[in-house]
């Protein structure tokens, strides 16, 4: 067979034009254009928001309103998922199997998150670890209250009466593992108070009962217990904060008084599935930040008695793991496990 040849030797397959290397070129680089666009385009879909609580309470109604100001920041709905059961691990859990595309994120709750897992045998996760951190927005203080029947003003004076009385004085919590629970369980260990744990469910039949007089005393919310105080009914005897809040400023910082090591909040945060890309999470917490500083959700923390408390996603996993650590050594010394 001949070789067909050219001037120059062999014949060479005609080379493209410049137009259609141009148009191949162009076509070669669409799928990371359309990447790129998608990413930029973000969100370009609902989001998803797991809240691991039923509805109704003050954790829903605080993911409600923060949900709100994320749909007016990005443009797209948020969508509140309540997925209760398991002291919320249930709900935490399943933001686990989701894509960490930013369309399924979560309220990150102390108790659903940190506490919970830290009780059972077999946790399904590692509260700390497992999740990619976004932001904190929200913190309110426990504060100490005894019923106004208890002959108490003070810290010191209430230690002193239950010690007189063992195993004569009760408290109540929202349950087993609850943070009003852990915080009395470390205040027992710190103090030698032989008092006895009697959990209810929620916030509401927790205070009621101390209303009642059914237990002597209890660590409440702040934004939930200050109908009860202005009431005279309960009396509060100090808060673990770091200072004093303005919202009770006569009543004593535990911390400064340095019975507390450290404040023991209730807060609330955004958190996603793990493995989230940096860009993303540092535009949700840009976000978060806007969110936060928004009129409607001033109204809101002035509305639940509750504060501001934005921090970077560095921050609040570095609270995660002092929260996980600090509550993991209070349950092991208590042996407290889920029921």
């Amino acid at each position: 067979m001949k070789t067909l040849r050219g001037v120059h030797g062999p014949a060479a397959l005609p080379r493209p034009s410049l137009a259609r290397r141009r148009l191949l070129a162009a076509m070669a680089s669409l799928p990371a254009l359309a990447l790129a666009q998608s990413r930029d385009a973000y969100p370009s879909r609902p989001i998803r928001l797991v809240v691991p609580v039923p509805p109704g309470g003050p954790a829903d109604l605080a993911g409600r309103a923060i949900a709100e100001r994320l749909r007016e920041e990005l443009g797209q709905p948020v969508v509140v998922d309540n997925r209760a059961g398991a002291a919320g691990t249930l709900g935490t859990a399943n933001v686990l199997q989701s894509p960490p595309d930013g369309y399924t994120l979560l309220l990150s709750l102390p108790s659903a998150q940190i506490t919970a897992p830290l009780m059972l045998d077999k946790p399904p996760f590692d509260g700390a670890k497992d999740f990619t951190a976004i932001g904190q927005f929200l913190r309110t203080s426990a504060v100490l209250l005894v019923n106004k029947s208890v002959p108490v003003r003070d810290f010191e004076g209430l230690v002193s009466y239950a010690k007189q009385r063992p195993g004569k004085l009760n408290y109540s919590s929202t349950g087993i593992g609850s943070n009003p629970h852990l915080v009395m369980e470390l205040v027992k260990l710190r103090t030698g108070m032989d008092i006895v744990h009697v959990p209810y469910k929620g916030g509401a039949a927790m205070l009621q009962a101390a209303v009642g007089n059914e237990v002597q005393l209890l660590f409440g919310e702040i934004s939930t217990s200050m109908p009860w105080i202005q009431s005279g009914r309960l009396t509060p005897l100090g808060i673990v904060s770091a200072k004093r809040s303005p919202l009770l400023p006569d009543v004593p910082s535990l911390v400064e008084d340095k019975i507390f090591d450290a404040p023991a909040d209730f807060w609330m945060g955004l958190a996603g599935p793990p493995r989230m890309p940096a860009g993303l999470v540092k535009q949700l917490n840009h976000v978060l930040a806007k969110a936060v500083q928004s009129p409607e959700m001033k109204q809101f923390f002035q509305k639940t008695a509750t504060e501001p408390a934005f921090t970077d996603p560095g921050s609040f996993e570095a609270l995660w793991q002092s929260e996980q650590h600090r509550w993991a050594e209070v349950i092991r010394a208590r042996h407290i496990r889920a029921e």
